[in-house]
């Protein structure tokens, strides 16, 4: 694919010496250290479980984001993606976007260098509503930390079930690593990119007769990504203790601190080719190393958070348990940046995009001190019932609160810095002074629901369960002016059936869910500024197969169609537009299959397809009814390779292939990004005695492609287009104490 002549340049010797940070000195000077220490208490060495030439998802083993009793992945009526540490690990991946490349179902969506965003089956994900760290609802809108995570679990469709009121497109579950039963001590080096350098530690073990379990993590990061002038760092520090006490009862908490500063990238936009002030060309791709975010007054945005979790359950007798959790969650954001938005230097104003000579208008935002907290409450009980000549029951119930305050400054600044050429940026003058109002929100969401996992006879299994949702938001301007609430009920049922023989499990399952839209806060273009408005529900049907395998591998197919209300835009008097619920609706239908296993004793392999048919049955816009959604690949693959080589040394040799089809850009389809792949490779040495040592050696976008991964049009109508990343290479060691 040609590209044009950038007349950016890399940045000069002078400041690449500058950004060699004592810490990337101290972690490298440190690893002989490291080293010795580990020789020397060879003896006490915890023997890694290292899985060599395999790519497997645990079939037997249940994952928390379905929340459905007594089924595993290979029995569950849920079509779920789990992404485990070690193909975290062997990715290379520091950030969503990485880590969901090797699912066809999961793609970006404004994926910048801090908080992230994910869309599946075509739908994007509430950041407030759709995200869970082992189960209990978290707010997305921080960076995500890996270090103490031992999974990424993904459940693709309407979530009605586990979770009242998200958004239809699955749910995302972050799995805690938990304490070890024998003793485990762990550093971790890595240098990638430019000169990012990460150093982490993991302990964990048993204390006090086995009564007391720990883990520990903690990491430094200086970050040096590919985009120039995007430097960035983070200290993080977890802790996760569990105590197991007479009577049968067992306690766990954890703590978890991060502070992240990073300077974020924005993305660029359309080409107004023709001068009618509407951007309609896609430009080829731009030098990727390219940031419009480095004005001389760019700062970074600071994100300091604290999630807490606490935690009670019993065993009561064989068939019953009750626990209680609780978790506390504080993001506090400092957000900055020099934002391209539209073009005023054309013969008509353009916007959203960019003028046809790449001219672009720079905005400066500042919203300091902006504060999101969550609270949640839950207790549950299971119990499993033989009723004679009814099958076997388990049976789950629950209670569950949770609370969302958002608190941002009473003023933010959003003002015209000037105009800038995106293939040559020149400095421009701040425009700090916060002119814009905000808007606060409120929200509280009690549930109260119950499942019944039925199984009659050998081979059939029901599942039936109902949620009842009470969801009071409010919203209102900081000022206290343009208060509005709201208030309502919801009762989101959800069923399947499954039969199961011989390793093969067939299913059909119908179910609802409710999701939450709010207005954005752009007064210059809505008239309902910040206002929530009502929740809308949404509906799937699904059937699907899996066949397990005596290895463990799993095979997986699933047939889906969603439904989903949303809000559009009404014009109103003075060029601004009315943000007006279920205006719009879209059906996506789909196929998804995958195959994670074995294919022989020494290759293993990951492989995932997606179909789908996405289209917008109903809009304010009748122009627009049966157009295909932006953003959205009707065609995705991803295929993983893991090949241990035939040599006297534990190597093993990892390819990773990505592909998407064509995604619609505008809203009439009128523009598309082509179709792309890219190739990712890595290697692995597992060495030393009682496997103490791992090596990565690892290159994404092996062959340096250049193409527009990403069109995502955000919630206030801007449109934006992301490139992919350049090739990138990282070398990192393991080493257990």
């Amino acid at each position: 694919m040609a590209s044009p002549v950038s007349t950016t340049q890399p940045p000069p010797a002078s400041r690449a010496r500058s950004r060699r940070q004592p810490l990337a000195a101290a972690v490298l000077a440190a690893l002989p250290l490291l080293v010795s220490a580990q020789q020397a208490g060879t003896q006490q060495n915890l023997p890694r479980a290292i899985v060599e030439g395999q790519a497997e998802t645990p079939a037997r083993e249940p994952a928390a984001v379905g929340d459905l009793p007594g089924a595993t992945l290979a029995t569950t009526p849920q079509a779920i993606t789990v992404i485990d540490g070690e193909q975290l690990r062997d990715s290379g991946a520091k950030s969503l976007s990485a880590a969901i490349r090797t699912s066809a179902t999961v793609a970006d969506f404004y994926n910048t260098l801090y908080v992230e965003n994910l869309m599946v089956r075509g739908f994007l994900l509430d950041n407030i509503l759709n995200f869970r760290r082992d189960g209990l609802p978290t707010s997305n809108y921080m960076p995500i930390a890996f270090e103490n995570k031992e999974r990424v679990e993904v459940l693709n469709g309407v979530s009605g079930v586990v979770a009242g009121t998200s958004s239809p497109g699955g749910l995302v579950n972050y799995a805690l690593k938990r304490p070890t039963a024998a003793p485990l001590r762990e550093v971790f080096v890595e240098v990638a990119e430019r000169g990012t350098v990460t150093a982490s530690a993991d302990f964990g073990g048993r204390a006090v007769d086995g009564l007391l379990g720990y883990r520990v993590n903690a990491a430094l990061q200086e970050r040096r990504p590919m985009s120039y002038d995007a430097d960035g760092s983070k200290i993080f520090g977890s802790g996760y203790v569990d105590l197991r006490l007479p009577g049968g009862w067992l306690i766990e908490s954890d703590l978890e601190l991060q502070r992240v500063r990073q300077i974020s990238v924005p993305g660029l936009g359309l080409l107004d080719g023709d001068g009618d002030g509407v951007a309609e060309t896609l430009p080829p791709p731009l030098d990727p190393k390219l940031n419009l975010n480095n004005q001389p007054w760019s700062l970074p945005v600071e994100t300091n958070s604290a999630i807490a979790t606490l935690g009670a359950s019993k065993q009561l007798g064989e068939r019953t348990r009750i626990a209680v959790r609780a978790l506390v969650q504080r993001i506090r954001t400092d957000d900055f940046l020099a934002f391209p938005d539209g073009c005023s230097t054309g013969p008509n104003y353009v916007y959203p995009g960019l003028c046809g000579n790449y001219d672009v208008d720079i905005y400066d935002f500042r919203s300091e001190d902006e504060r999101r907290n969550v609270n949640v409450l839950d207790a549950t009980a299971e119990h499993a019932l033989d009723t004679a000549g009814f099958g076997l029951h388990q049976l789950k119930g629950g209670l569950r609160q949770t609370k969302y305050y958002e608190r941002l400054p009473a003023l933010q600044a959003y003002n015209f810095a000037g105009t800038i050429n995106a293939l040559a940026p020149t400095p421009l003058p701040p425009a700090p002074d916060p002119l814009t109002p905000n808007t606060n929100r409120d929200m509280r969401l009690r549930e109260a629901y119950v499942y019944d996992a039925a199984q009659f006879g050998p081979h059939w299994r029901a599942w039936l369960g109902v949620r009842r949702s009470q969801l009071d938001r409010s919203s209102a301007l900081s000022d206290g002016s343009e208060a509005v609430s709201l208030s309502q009920s919801f009762t989101t049922p959800w069923g399947a059936l499954g039969w199961q023989s011989a390793g093969t499990f067939v299913y059909g399952s119908a179910g609802s869910g409710v999701e939450i839209e709010t207005v954005p806060n752009r007064p210059d273009v809505f008239s309902n500024p910040g206002a929530v408005l009502p929740a809308l529900r949404s509906k799937q049907a699904e059937i699907g197969i899996k066949q397990s395998y005596g290895s463990g591998g799993l095979a997986t197919l699933a047939l889906f169609q969603i439904e989903k209300p949303s809000a559009d835009d009404l014009p109103r008097d003075g060029g601004l537009v009315e943000r007006v619920s279920d205006l719009k609706e879209q059906r996506h239908r789909g196929v998804e299959a995958s195959y994670a296993g074995r294919l022989g004793p020494n290759v293993g392999v990951s492989a995932s397809l997606a179909w789908i048919d996405a289209e917008i049955t109903k809009s304010a816009d009748p122009a627009l009814i049966g157009k295909q959604p932006t953003n959205v690949a009707p065609f995705a693959a991803a295929l993983r390779t893991a090949w241990r080589l035939p040599t006297n040394l534990a190597l093993t040799l990892r390819n990773d292939f990505s592909y998407a089809g064509r995604k619609a850009v505008t809203r009439d389809n009128s523009v598309e990004l082509p179709s792309y792949w890219q190739w990712d490779a890595g290697l692995t040495l597992v060495a030393g005695a009682r496997d103490a040592y791992v090596v990565r050696l690892g290159i994404d976008n092996v062959t340096d492609r250049r193409y527009w991964r990403e069109a995502p049009t955000q919630y206030w109508g801007g449109t934006y287009i992301f490139p992919a990343q350049p090739r990138t290479f990282r070398a990192s060691v393991a080493v257990a104490l």
